[in-house]
């Protein structure tokens, strides 16, 4: 008996009060762009007018037009502060290869942090800390090994979705968790390491049947596959804790290891390998801002300071970012689907392709009392505009009245006990030959037109910080 396939959706983006489409911000913009020329008016005469409606009409169209999901305004202003952060220099970065390692710094939003190596309490070896030395943050992460499931039940399937929601809202109730991210990060292969490790371990002394079939198996082997590594990045502030604040770093890593260990995947559809080691971090870190070193041996991490891990050269451009010789672009969620979607939405994101590629999914669960706050002001700015529609006797659109409705049932569903997720999604493809970017650009962009309405824009003007955002280092714009 077939069932349908369950179906998950109703997501919308946080609004203030404002007029219409407008926010908060954008409605006080607009009407000081009103009430400006009418004092100056009453101030200097009529002499005003020429000079003061024209400047307020390019704000309010700045304000109210909007490009690439944003208003232009802020748009424009983005432009104009990474034009004048590159005339200053500030978009370019070269390491100093001074007589003290801890003197390189490591580039831009990152350039703060230090990496600790601490004891796990539980006995399982090392675990690696990256410290915010300015915030005072702790992030720690642990590495995954994602379930396969496409030949996976329905039922399996709709219960890993559950799980994973449960895992969410767990969270919440962590006081000093401030952000989490999932990170998948896939990258083409030759298909000859597999072909390796299969033939390195044939037990000679084996049937002959079976070596014969693991030959055999191992030459009908792909020549081309994928490598994939998945990691689930947890920042925590220490010092928000109710209880005794951390007196030094110790105590604010004890704490976060604390957090880690409240950490249970269970039926979330991953497996936890392990805690990342200050090795697995320095690992990733390095080989996403120098590609060639991302299968580098062991002991050449190893040997590495954590500041060494950043690249040597790399310039922020307004849609690239280069990088010791590769090239990266990243792109930040612009839209969530409309419609109700699959458990499988970012299937298409997910798959190998020709060009390495990293997806972050970044999470802030809020707060019990932070999310009922929320909904209410959600609900309330909701009751403003329709009742602000009435008085203008201006007609209600369907977008409008679906989003009074999702913002309705979000305020139910936290009234019954439900947790509330901000999220957004980060992708970044890298290449290391720059007459490959357009084609990985492509490659991206057609995978988000398949993905279920996801609409992508660039990260204009911070592809430094974008590209961050998928490392385990605590960047989190959300946090």
């Amino acid at each position: 008996m077939s069932t349908e396939p369950k179906l998950y959706g109703g997501w919308r983006r946080s609004r203030t009060l404002g007029i219409g489409h407008l926010n908060g911000a954008q409605t006080a913009v607009v009407v000081l762009a009103l009430i400006v020329p009418i004092i100056l008016l009453n101030v200097g005469g009529l002499g005003t007018l020429p000079v003061t409606v024209p400047l307020a009409l390019v704000v309010m169209v700045l304000t109210v037009w909007q490009r690439h999901g944003t208003p232009l305004l802020s748009f424009v202003a983005a432009r104009l502060r990474w034009q004048w952060a590159t005339y200053r220099g500030e978009t370019s970065f070269r390491g100093q290869f001074l007589a003290s390692p801890q003197a390189l710094d490591l580039p831009g939003v990152v350039a703060p942090t230090k990496l600790l190596r601490v004891e796990d309490s539980t006995g399982t070896g090392p675990v690696g800390l990256v410290w915010n030395q300015r915030t005072g943050h702790m992030t720690a992460a642990v590495l995954l090994s994602p379930a396969g499931s496409l030949l996976a039940p329905s039922e399996a399937q709709n219960g890993s979705a559950s799980a994973w929601g449960d895992t969410l809202a767990r969270l919440a109730d962590e006081e000093t968790l401030l952000a989490a991210a999932v990170t998948i990060q896939v990258r083409p292969s030759s298909g000859q390491a597999l072909i390796d490790h299969v033939t390195e371990r044939v037990d000679p002394s084996a049937p002959a049947a079976a070596r014969q079939t693991v030959r055999e198996l191992v030459a009908r082997a792909p020549r081309a596959s994928a490598q994939l590594a998945a990691w689930l990045t947890l920042t925590t502030d220490p010092y928000r804790s109710s209880a005794q604040k951390p007196k030094g770093p110790a105590e604010a890593a004890a704490e976060t290891l604390r957090v880690l260990d409240g950490v249970d995947l269970s039926g979330a559809g991953a497996d936890i390998v392990r805690r990342a080691t200050d090795a697995d971090l320095m690992r990733l870190v390095r080989g996403a801002y120098s590609p060639r070193d991302m299968d580098a041996p062991h002991e050449q991490i190893a040997e590495m300071t954590w500041h060494e891990t950043g690249p040597v050269a790399a310039e922020d451009g307004w849609t690239v970012y280069q990088h010791d010789g590769a090239h990266s672009v990243s792109w930040v969620l612009r839209e969530a689907p409309r419609k109700p979607v699959p458990y499988d939405v970012l299937l298409k994101l997910l798959a190998p392709g020709q060009f390495a590629r990293r997806i972050t999914l970044a999470y802030r669960v809020l707060p019990t009392d932070e999310a009922a706050a929320v909904v209410e002001r959600e609900v309330n700015a909701s009751d403003a505009r329709a009742e602000y529609r009435r008085r203008t006797q201006r007609t209600t659109t369907r977008r409008e009245r679906v989003d009074a409705q999702h913002a309705e049932r979000s305020a139910t569903e936290e009234a019954l006990g439900s947790g509330l997720v901000q999220w957004s999604v980060y992708v970044t493809t890298t290449v290391e030959d720059a007459e490959d970017l357009p084609a990985a650009i492509r490659e991206v962009e057609k995978a988000a037109k398949l993905s279920g309405g996801l609409r992508f824009r660039y990260a204009y003007g911070g592809q430094a910080a974008a590209f961050a955002v998928g490392l385990p280092v605590g960047v989190n714009p959300l946090a």
